[in-house]
């Protein structure tokens, strides 16, 4: 009680503040971060901007009544109507100025990070990355965010991301009330990986629970969570490591960090097109992470996961939802 007490009068927590019961002050993502955080899984430091400062600031600004008004009315099968909607509630958010206390908070937990450091801003909505439904995709994420003033764009950004077509169409759809999701907003140190991809601790199409699958691309996730490029994809046994089945198509692209500030993508070395993306120490180090993971949590996880200087980190987990 003392901690949801302290959390209930701080706009920021460190992961090593929250756990997975914390979802309504920290949203699912973080929540999980955190959780994952005090296990000792290997997790970049990182902090949540908690949901109700969110909600505080649509308050502060008198922002509350027009968004709930649109969210009452929403027609989710008229795109060119959630499209308007859209609009109109991501540029009243991302206009709305910070409080002086929340800008003050985040960016002293910034500072602590680093000076300048390059960080992961991700959305963490209070209704995702539930046992029933997964909000994978519905809400933005910002790489390669450099500086304080990028920072506080890229988490209004996140907050305004609430109001995409896509994201109001599927809380509609599963019943969830647009005028009380908030979002808490992850700010971690991006971790710059050289090779990074996807852990399914369950095949979720054949629903066997024996085996793994492990993705692969070179450069940072992006790439492989968006759909843009095809990993090296590994079915394995995760009690022997026996690999069942793979598939290592050509690499052509990647996704590397844009200089100062951003994400870019930019052609694979040609001697590494056609080279496996990992080694076979290091899938044998993901399957292990994987079913680290899945015993914590006690339920099958998709996890994504980095390589940076030979040490593997994992960026987030959430249920699988599909099973």
């Amino acid at each position: 009680m003392m901690k949801v007490d302290y959390m209930q009068n701080t706009n920021c927590a460190w992961f090593n503040e929250i756990s997975r019961e914390d979802v309504p002050l920290a949203g699912g993502k973080g929540a999980n971060l955190g959780d994952m955080a005090q296990a000792g899984l290997p997790i970049p430091p990182g902090y949540v901007i908690c949901p109700p400062a969110y909600r505080q600031m649509l308050e502060c600004c008198g922002l509350d009544g027009q968004i709930n008004e649109w969210m009452h009315k929403i027609d989710r099968n008229n795109f060119a109507h959630l499209q308007t909607i859209e609009r109109e509630a991501r540029r009243l958010v991302e206009e709305a100025p910070f409080a002086e206390d929340l800008r003050v908070q985040v960016l002293e937990s910034y500072r602590a990070l680093g000076d300048n450091v390059p960080v992961a801003v991700r959305s963490s909505a209070t209704a995702e990355d539930c046992a029933g439904a997964s909000f994978a995709g519905q809400q933005e994420t910002f790489l390669n965010v450099v500086g304080e003033e990028g920072l506080l764009k890229a988490i209004k950004r996140c907050w305004s991301s609430l109001y995409t077509p896509q994201a109001m169409f599927y809380r509609a759809q599963h019943g969830f009330d647009s005028c009380t999701v908030s979002m808490g907003v992850v700010v971690q140190k991006l971790i710059n990986s050289e090779k990074s991809g996807v852990i399914f601790t369950v095949d979720p199409v054949f629903r066997n629970h024996f085996q793994m699958i492990v993705e692969a691309v070179w450069g940072l996730g992006e790439g492989i969570v968006s759909g843009a490029i095809t990993p090296d994809h590994y079915l394995v046994d995760r009690e022997t490591y026996e690999i069942v089945s793979e598939f290592m198509p050509p690499k052509q692209i990647m996704i590397v960090k844009n200089g100062a500030a951003g994400i870019q993508q930019v052609a694979v070395p040609a001697e590494r097109a056609t080279q496996p993306v990992l080694t076979p120490d290091e899938l044998r180090r993901l399957v292990d992470l994987g079913n680290k993971v899945e015993r914590h949590f006690g339920n099958p996880q998709d996890i994504e996961w980095g390589i940076e200087a030979g040490e593997i980190y994992l960026l987030q987990s959430r249920p699988i939802t599909s099973l």
